[in-house]
């Protein structure tokens, strides 16, 4: 059976189309149309007139009056059969009268009472069927409604399974959440996300984090609630700082390791100096800390520009406070941690006064001595003198340049110049000035206590090395070497 469009009466001519291009609604079965409706749209009549409650009651009253016309037509006729038969028999007797009338009326209630019960049987049986044929047009359309609403869904279900249509609900649902989140979700999100990050530093302030301890100084300048607290947690860190300031609390010191060896001090400038480029990296703060005590304690102005920067990249607060100790000694300055911005403001303005401690001349000078060029190698020692009479390393190895070149009267005038004359680098050059002179014997003792005493002191005795050519190896094998205990 062919389908057409129900609205154009066009013929389905593309199987695969499904609805007419022209009216835009679904094709059916030629023999599915009923005069100018479809038998879907018969059964929404049916059932948009089945459910109003005003069909029936419109039912109901039109039989009523149909039965009360019939009732009172009967009546109107019996009534003038009546008055022609009392006119007509006026003239008969009071008892034949009588005897007519009671007659009449008895047939008229028996009329009457015929009537009454024909019109009750009549309604009765009327409106039984009328119920019965509403009821059957209801389940009719009932059905017809369900059939069609399944057909309508299962079309819907198919077209939505069309990769166009799916994009399309898939956008709009992506719109609709996006909405919804911009609206209600990331405010609270972003709420959310300022409170944890604001307790993070908090806690990371008071877990030493310099870092977070300049933010939340950051926080303060603020009117809110994070201000009052991060000012809180600031003022707390710094009593604790104060108390740590203290000339009666304990300070770290640096220590340098060679295996289990190790040495607390004494350090020349120049042995601190050249740990400078490194101790950043050092993921110890303990190290750090300690590191910038011992180098505070020299009070050189070429560690000043090591200082800021040390400070610039410093994680700890333990060691940022001790590095404003130390810049604060230098610049003549009472600087805290809190006092970074206005630490870098000073230096921007101070820096081309100061210069670092000449570590790439020191390098040049070692690597000269090294390899024998003992000339070029005192004067590079010379000039780091010139800017850090306290270099007590630089000192020895310059002294023993000198004696290599036969300036022994300059050797002689450098040791009078050492900054600690009982300390290890002042020995190493006492040590090398025997060798030199002739009392080879006693230089060899003198550097084999050395080795014992400072396992971690930098140029000890190399047997093939150029320095120590003239030691009495022999003798300084038998003084090192690990006593064997008797059995």
């Amino acid at each position: 059976m062919s389908k057409i469009c129900p609205k154009c009466r066009r013929v389905q001519e593309n199987p695969s189309h499904l609805g007419c291009e022209k009216c835009n609604v679904l094709f059916v079965d030629e023999s599915e149309l009923v005069t100018n409706f479809t038998r879907e749209e018969l059964k929404e009549i049916a059932g948009f007139l089945l459910k109003d409650w005003r069909v029936y009651c419109l039912a109901v009253v039109g039989l009523l009056i149909g039965v009360g016309v019939l009732y009172w037509q009967v009546h109107d006729r019996i009534e003038a059969q009546i008055e022609k038969f009392e006119n007509s028999a006026s003239n008969q007797v009071a008892a034949a009268y009588s005897v007519a009338t009671n007659q009449i009326a008895n047939k008229f209630d028996s009329f009457q009472q015929s009537a009454s019960n024909q019109m009750a049987g009549i309604y009765s049986t009327t409106t039984n069927q009328i119920a019965i044929k509403l009821q059957s047009v209801e389940d009719d359309a009932n059905c017809q409604i369900d059939k069609a609403y399944s057909s309508v869904t299962n079309q819907i279900a198919q077209e939505f399974q069309t990769s166009k249509i799916r994009q399309t609900v898939e956008a709009v649902a992506q719109g609709e959440a996006k909405s919804i989140l911009n609206k209600e979700v990331q405010p609270a999100v972003e709420s959310f996300t300022r409170d944890a990050l604001f307790i993070r530093t908090v806690a990371h302030a008071q877990a030493n984090d310099y870092k977070a301890y300049r933010r939340l100084l950051e926080i303060t300048t603020g009117t809110n609630e994070d201000a009052k607290l991060a000012n809180e947690v600031v003022s707390g860190i710094d009593r604790a700082l104060e108390r740590d300031r203290s000339p009666y609390a304990m300070q770290r010191r640096y220590v340098m390791f060679t295996g289990t060896n190790f040495y607390m001090g004494p350090f020349a400038s120049d042995e601190i100096a050249l740990r400078f480029p490194t101790i950043g990296g050092d993921n110890s703060s303990l190290n750090r800390e300690g590191f910038v005590n011992s180098a505070c304690d020299l009070k050189q102005p070429l560690f000043l520009g090591w200082f800021i920067e040390l400070l610039t990249n410093e994680t700890d607060i333990a060691v940022a406070d001790r590095l404003t100790l130390a810049i604060s000694d230098l610049a003549k300055e009472d600087f805290h941690p809190h006092d970074f911005e206005r630490i870098v403001a000073w230096w921007h303005s101070h820096e081309n006064e100061y210069t670092n401690w000449p570590v790439e001349e020191f390098n040049r000078g070692k690597a000269e001595l090294i390899t024998g060029d003992f000339s070029d190698a005192a004067k590079s020692f010379s000039q780091i003198l010139k800017l850090d009479p306290s270099a007590d390393m630089s000192r020895a190895i310059a002294i023993t340049s000198c004696l290599e070149i036969g300036e022994t009267n300059e050797a002689a005038e450098l040791a009078k110049g050492f900054n600690n004359s009982t300390a290890r680098w002042a020995e190493w050059a006492g040590a090398m000035i025997d060798i030199h002179t002739g009392s080879i014997s006693n230089g060899t003792v003198r550097f084999a206590k050395l080795m014992k005493s400072n396992p971690v002191i930098p140029l000890l005795p190399e047997q093939n090395a150029l320095l120590w050519r003239d030691m009495d190896w022999q003798l300084f094998q038998k003084l090192t070497s690990p006593v064997t205990p008797s059995p």
